[in-house]
């Protein structure tokens, strides 16, 4: 049976992926400890980028102070809210005290805010770019909207 050029290359290629399949399997079974280690990094997520404390204004509550019940300072005005902070109505600088929310990110989410005209719910954050389902996960209990 002769094969032509390009069923030659399919079989060559198939069969270099079922060799660094096998290899793979065996590397697990030999090395466990190290396809451990080495599956781990690829699963970290790179620390949150934390400002610095000189950047934030004193007047701003950190992100622990957000608390039901006690009013947070938006934009010199203080709304009393559940101790949530309002998409609609913070600043960059407010949006930087949520976990995992840095100045790009800030920064993006005002943008998002002036051209769609507001939020109409939190969950609208979530097509931000840069805000996937665990960044939203870990901020949805901070934010409100308002009209």
């Amino acid at each position: 049976m002769v094969y032509r050029r390009r069923e030659l290359w399919l079989l060559l290629l198939l069969a270099a992926t079922v060799g660094v399949g096998l290899a793979v399997r065996e590397f697990r079974a030999g090395f466990p400890e190290l396809a451990e280690r080495l599956e781990a990094v690829d699963a970290e997520e790179p620390p949150p980028i934390v400002p610095e404390r000189s950047s934030v204004p004193a007047a701003m509550p950190p992100a622990s102070g957000l608390a039901p019940g006690r009013p947070i300072k938006l934009s010199e005005t203080e709304v009393p809210t559940d101790g949530r902070l309002d998409l609609n109505r913070a600043t960059s600088a407010e949006l930087q005290q949520l976990p995992g929310i840095g100045p790009t990110l800030a920064q993006r989410i005002v943008e998002a805010r002036e051209r769609q005209g507001g939020f109409a719910s939190p969950e609208d954050l979530r097509r931000v770019p840069g805000i996937g389902e665990k960044k939203f996960d870990a901020i949805r209990d901070l934010v409100t909207v308002s009209q």
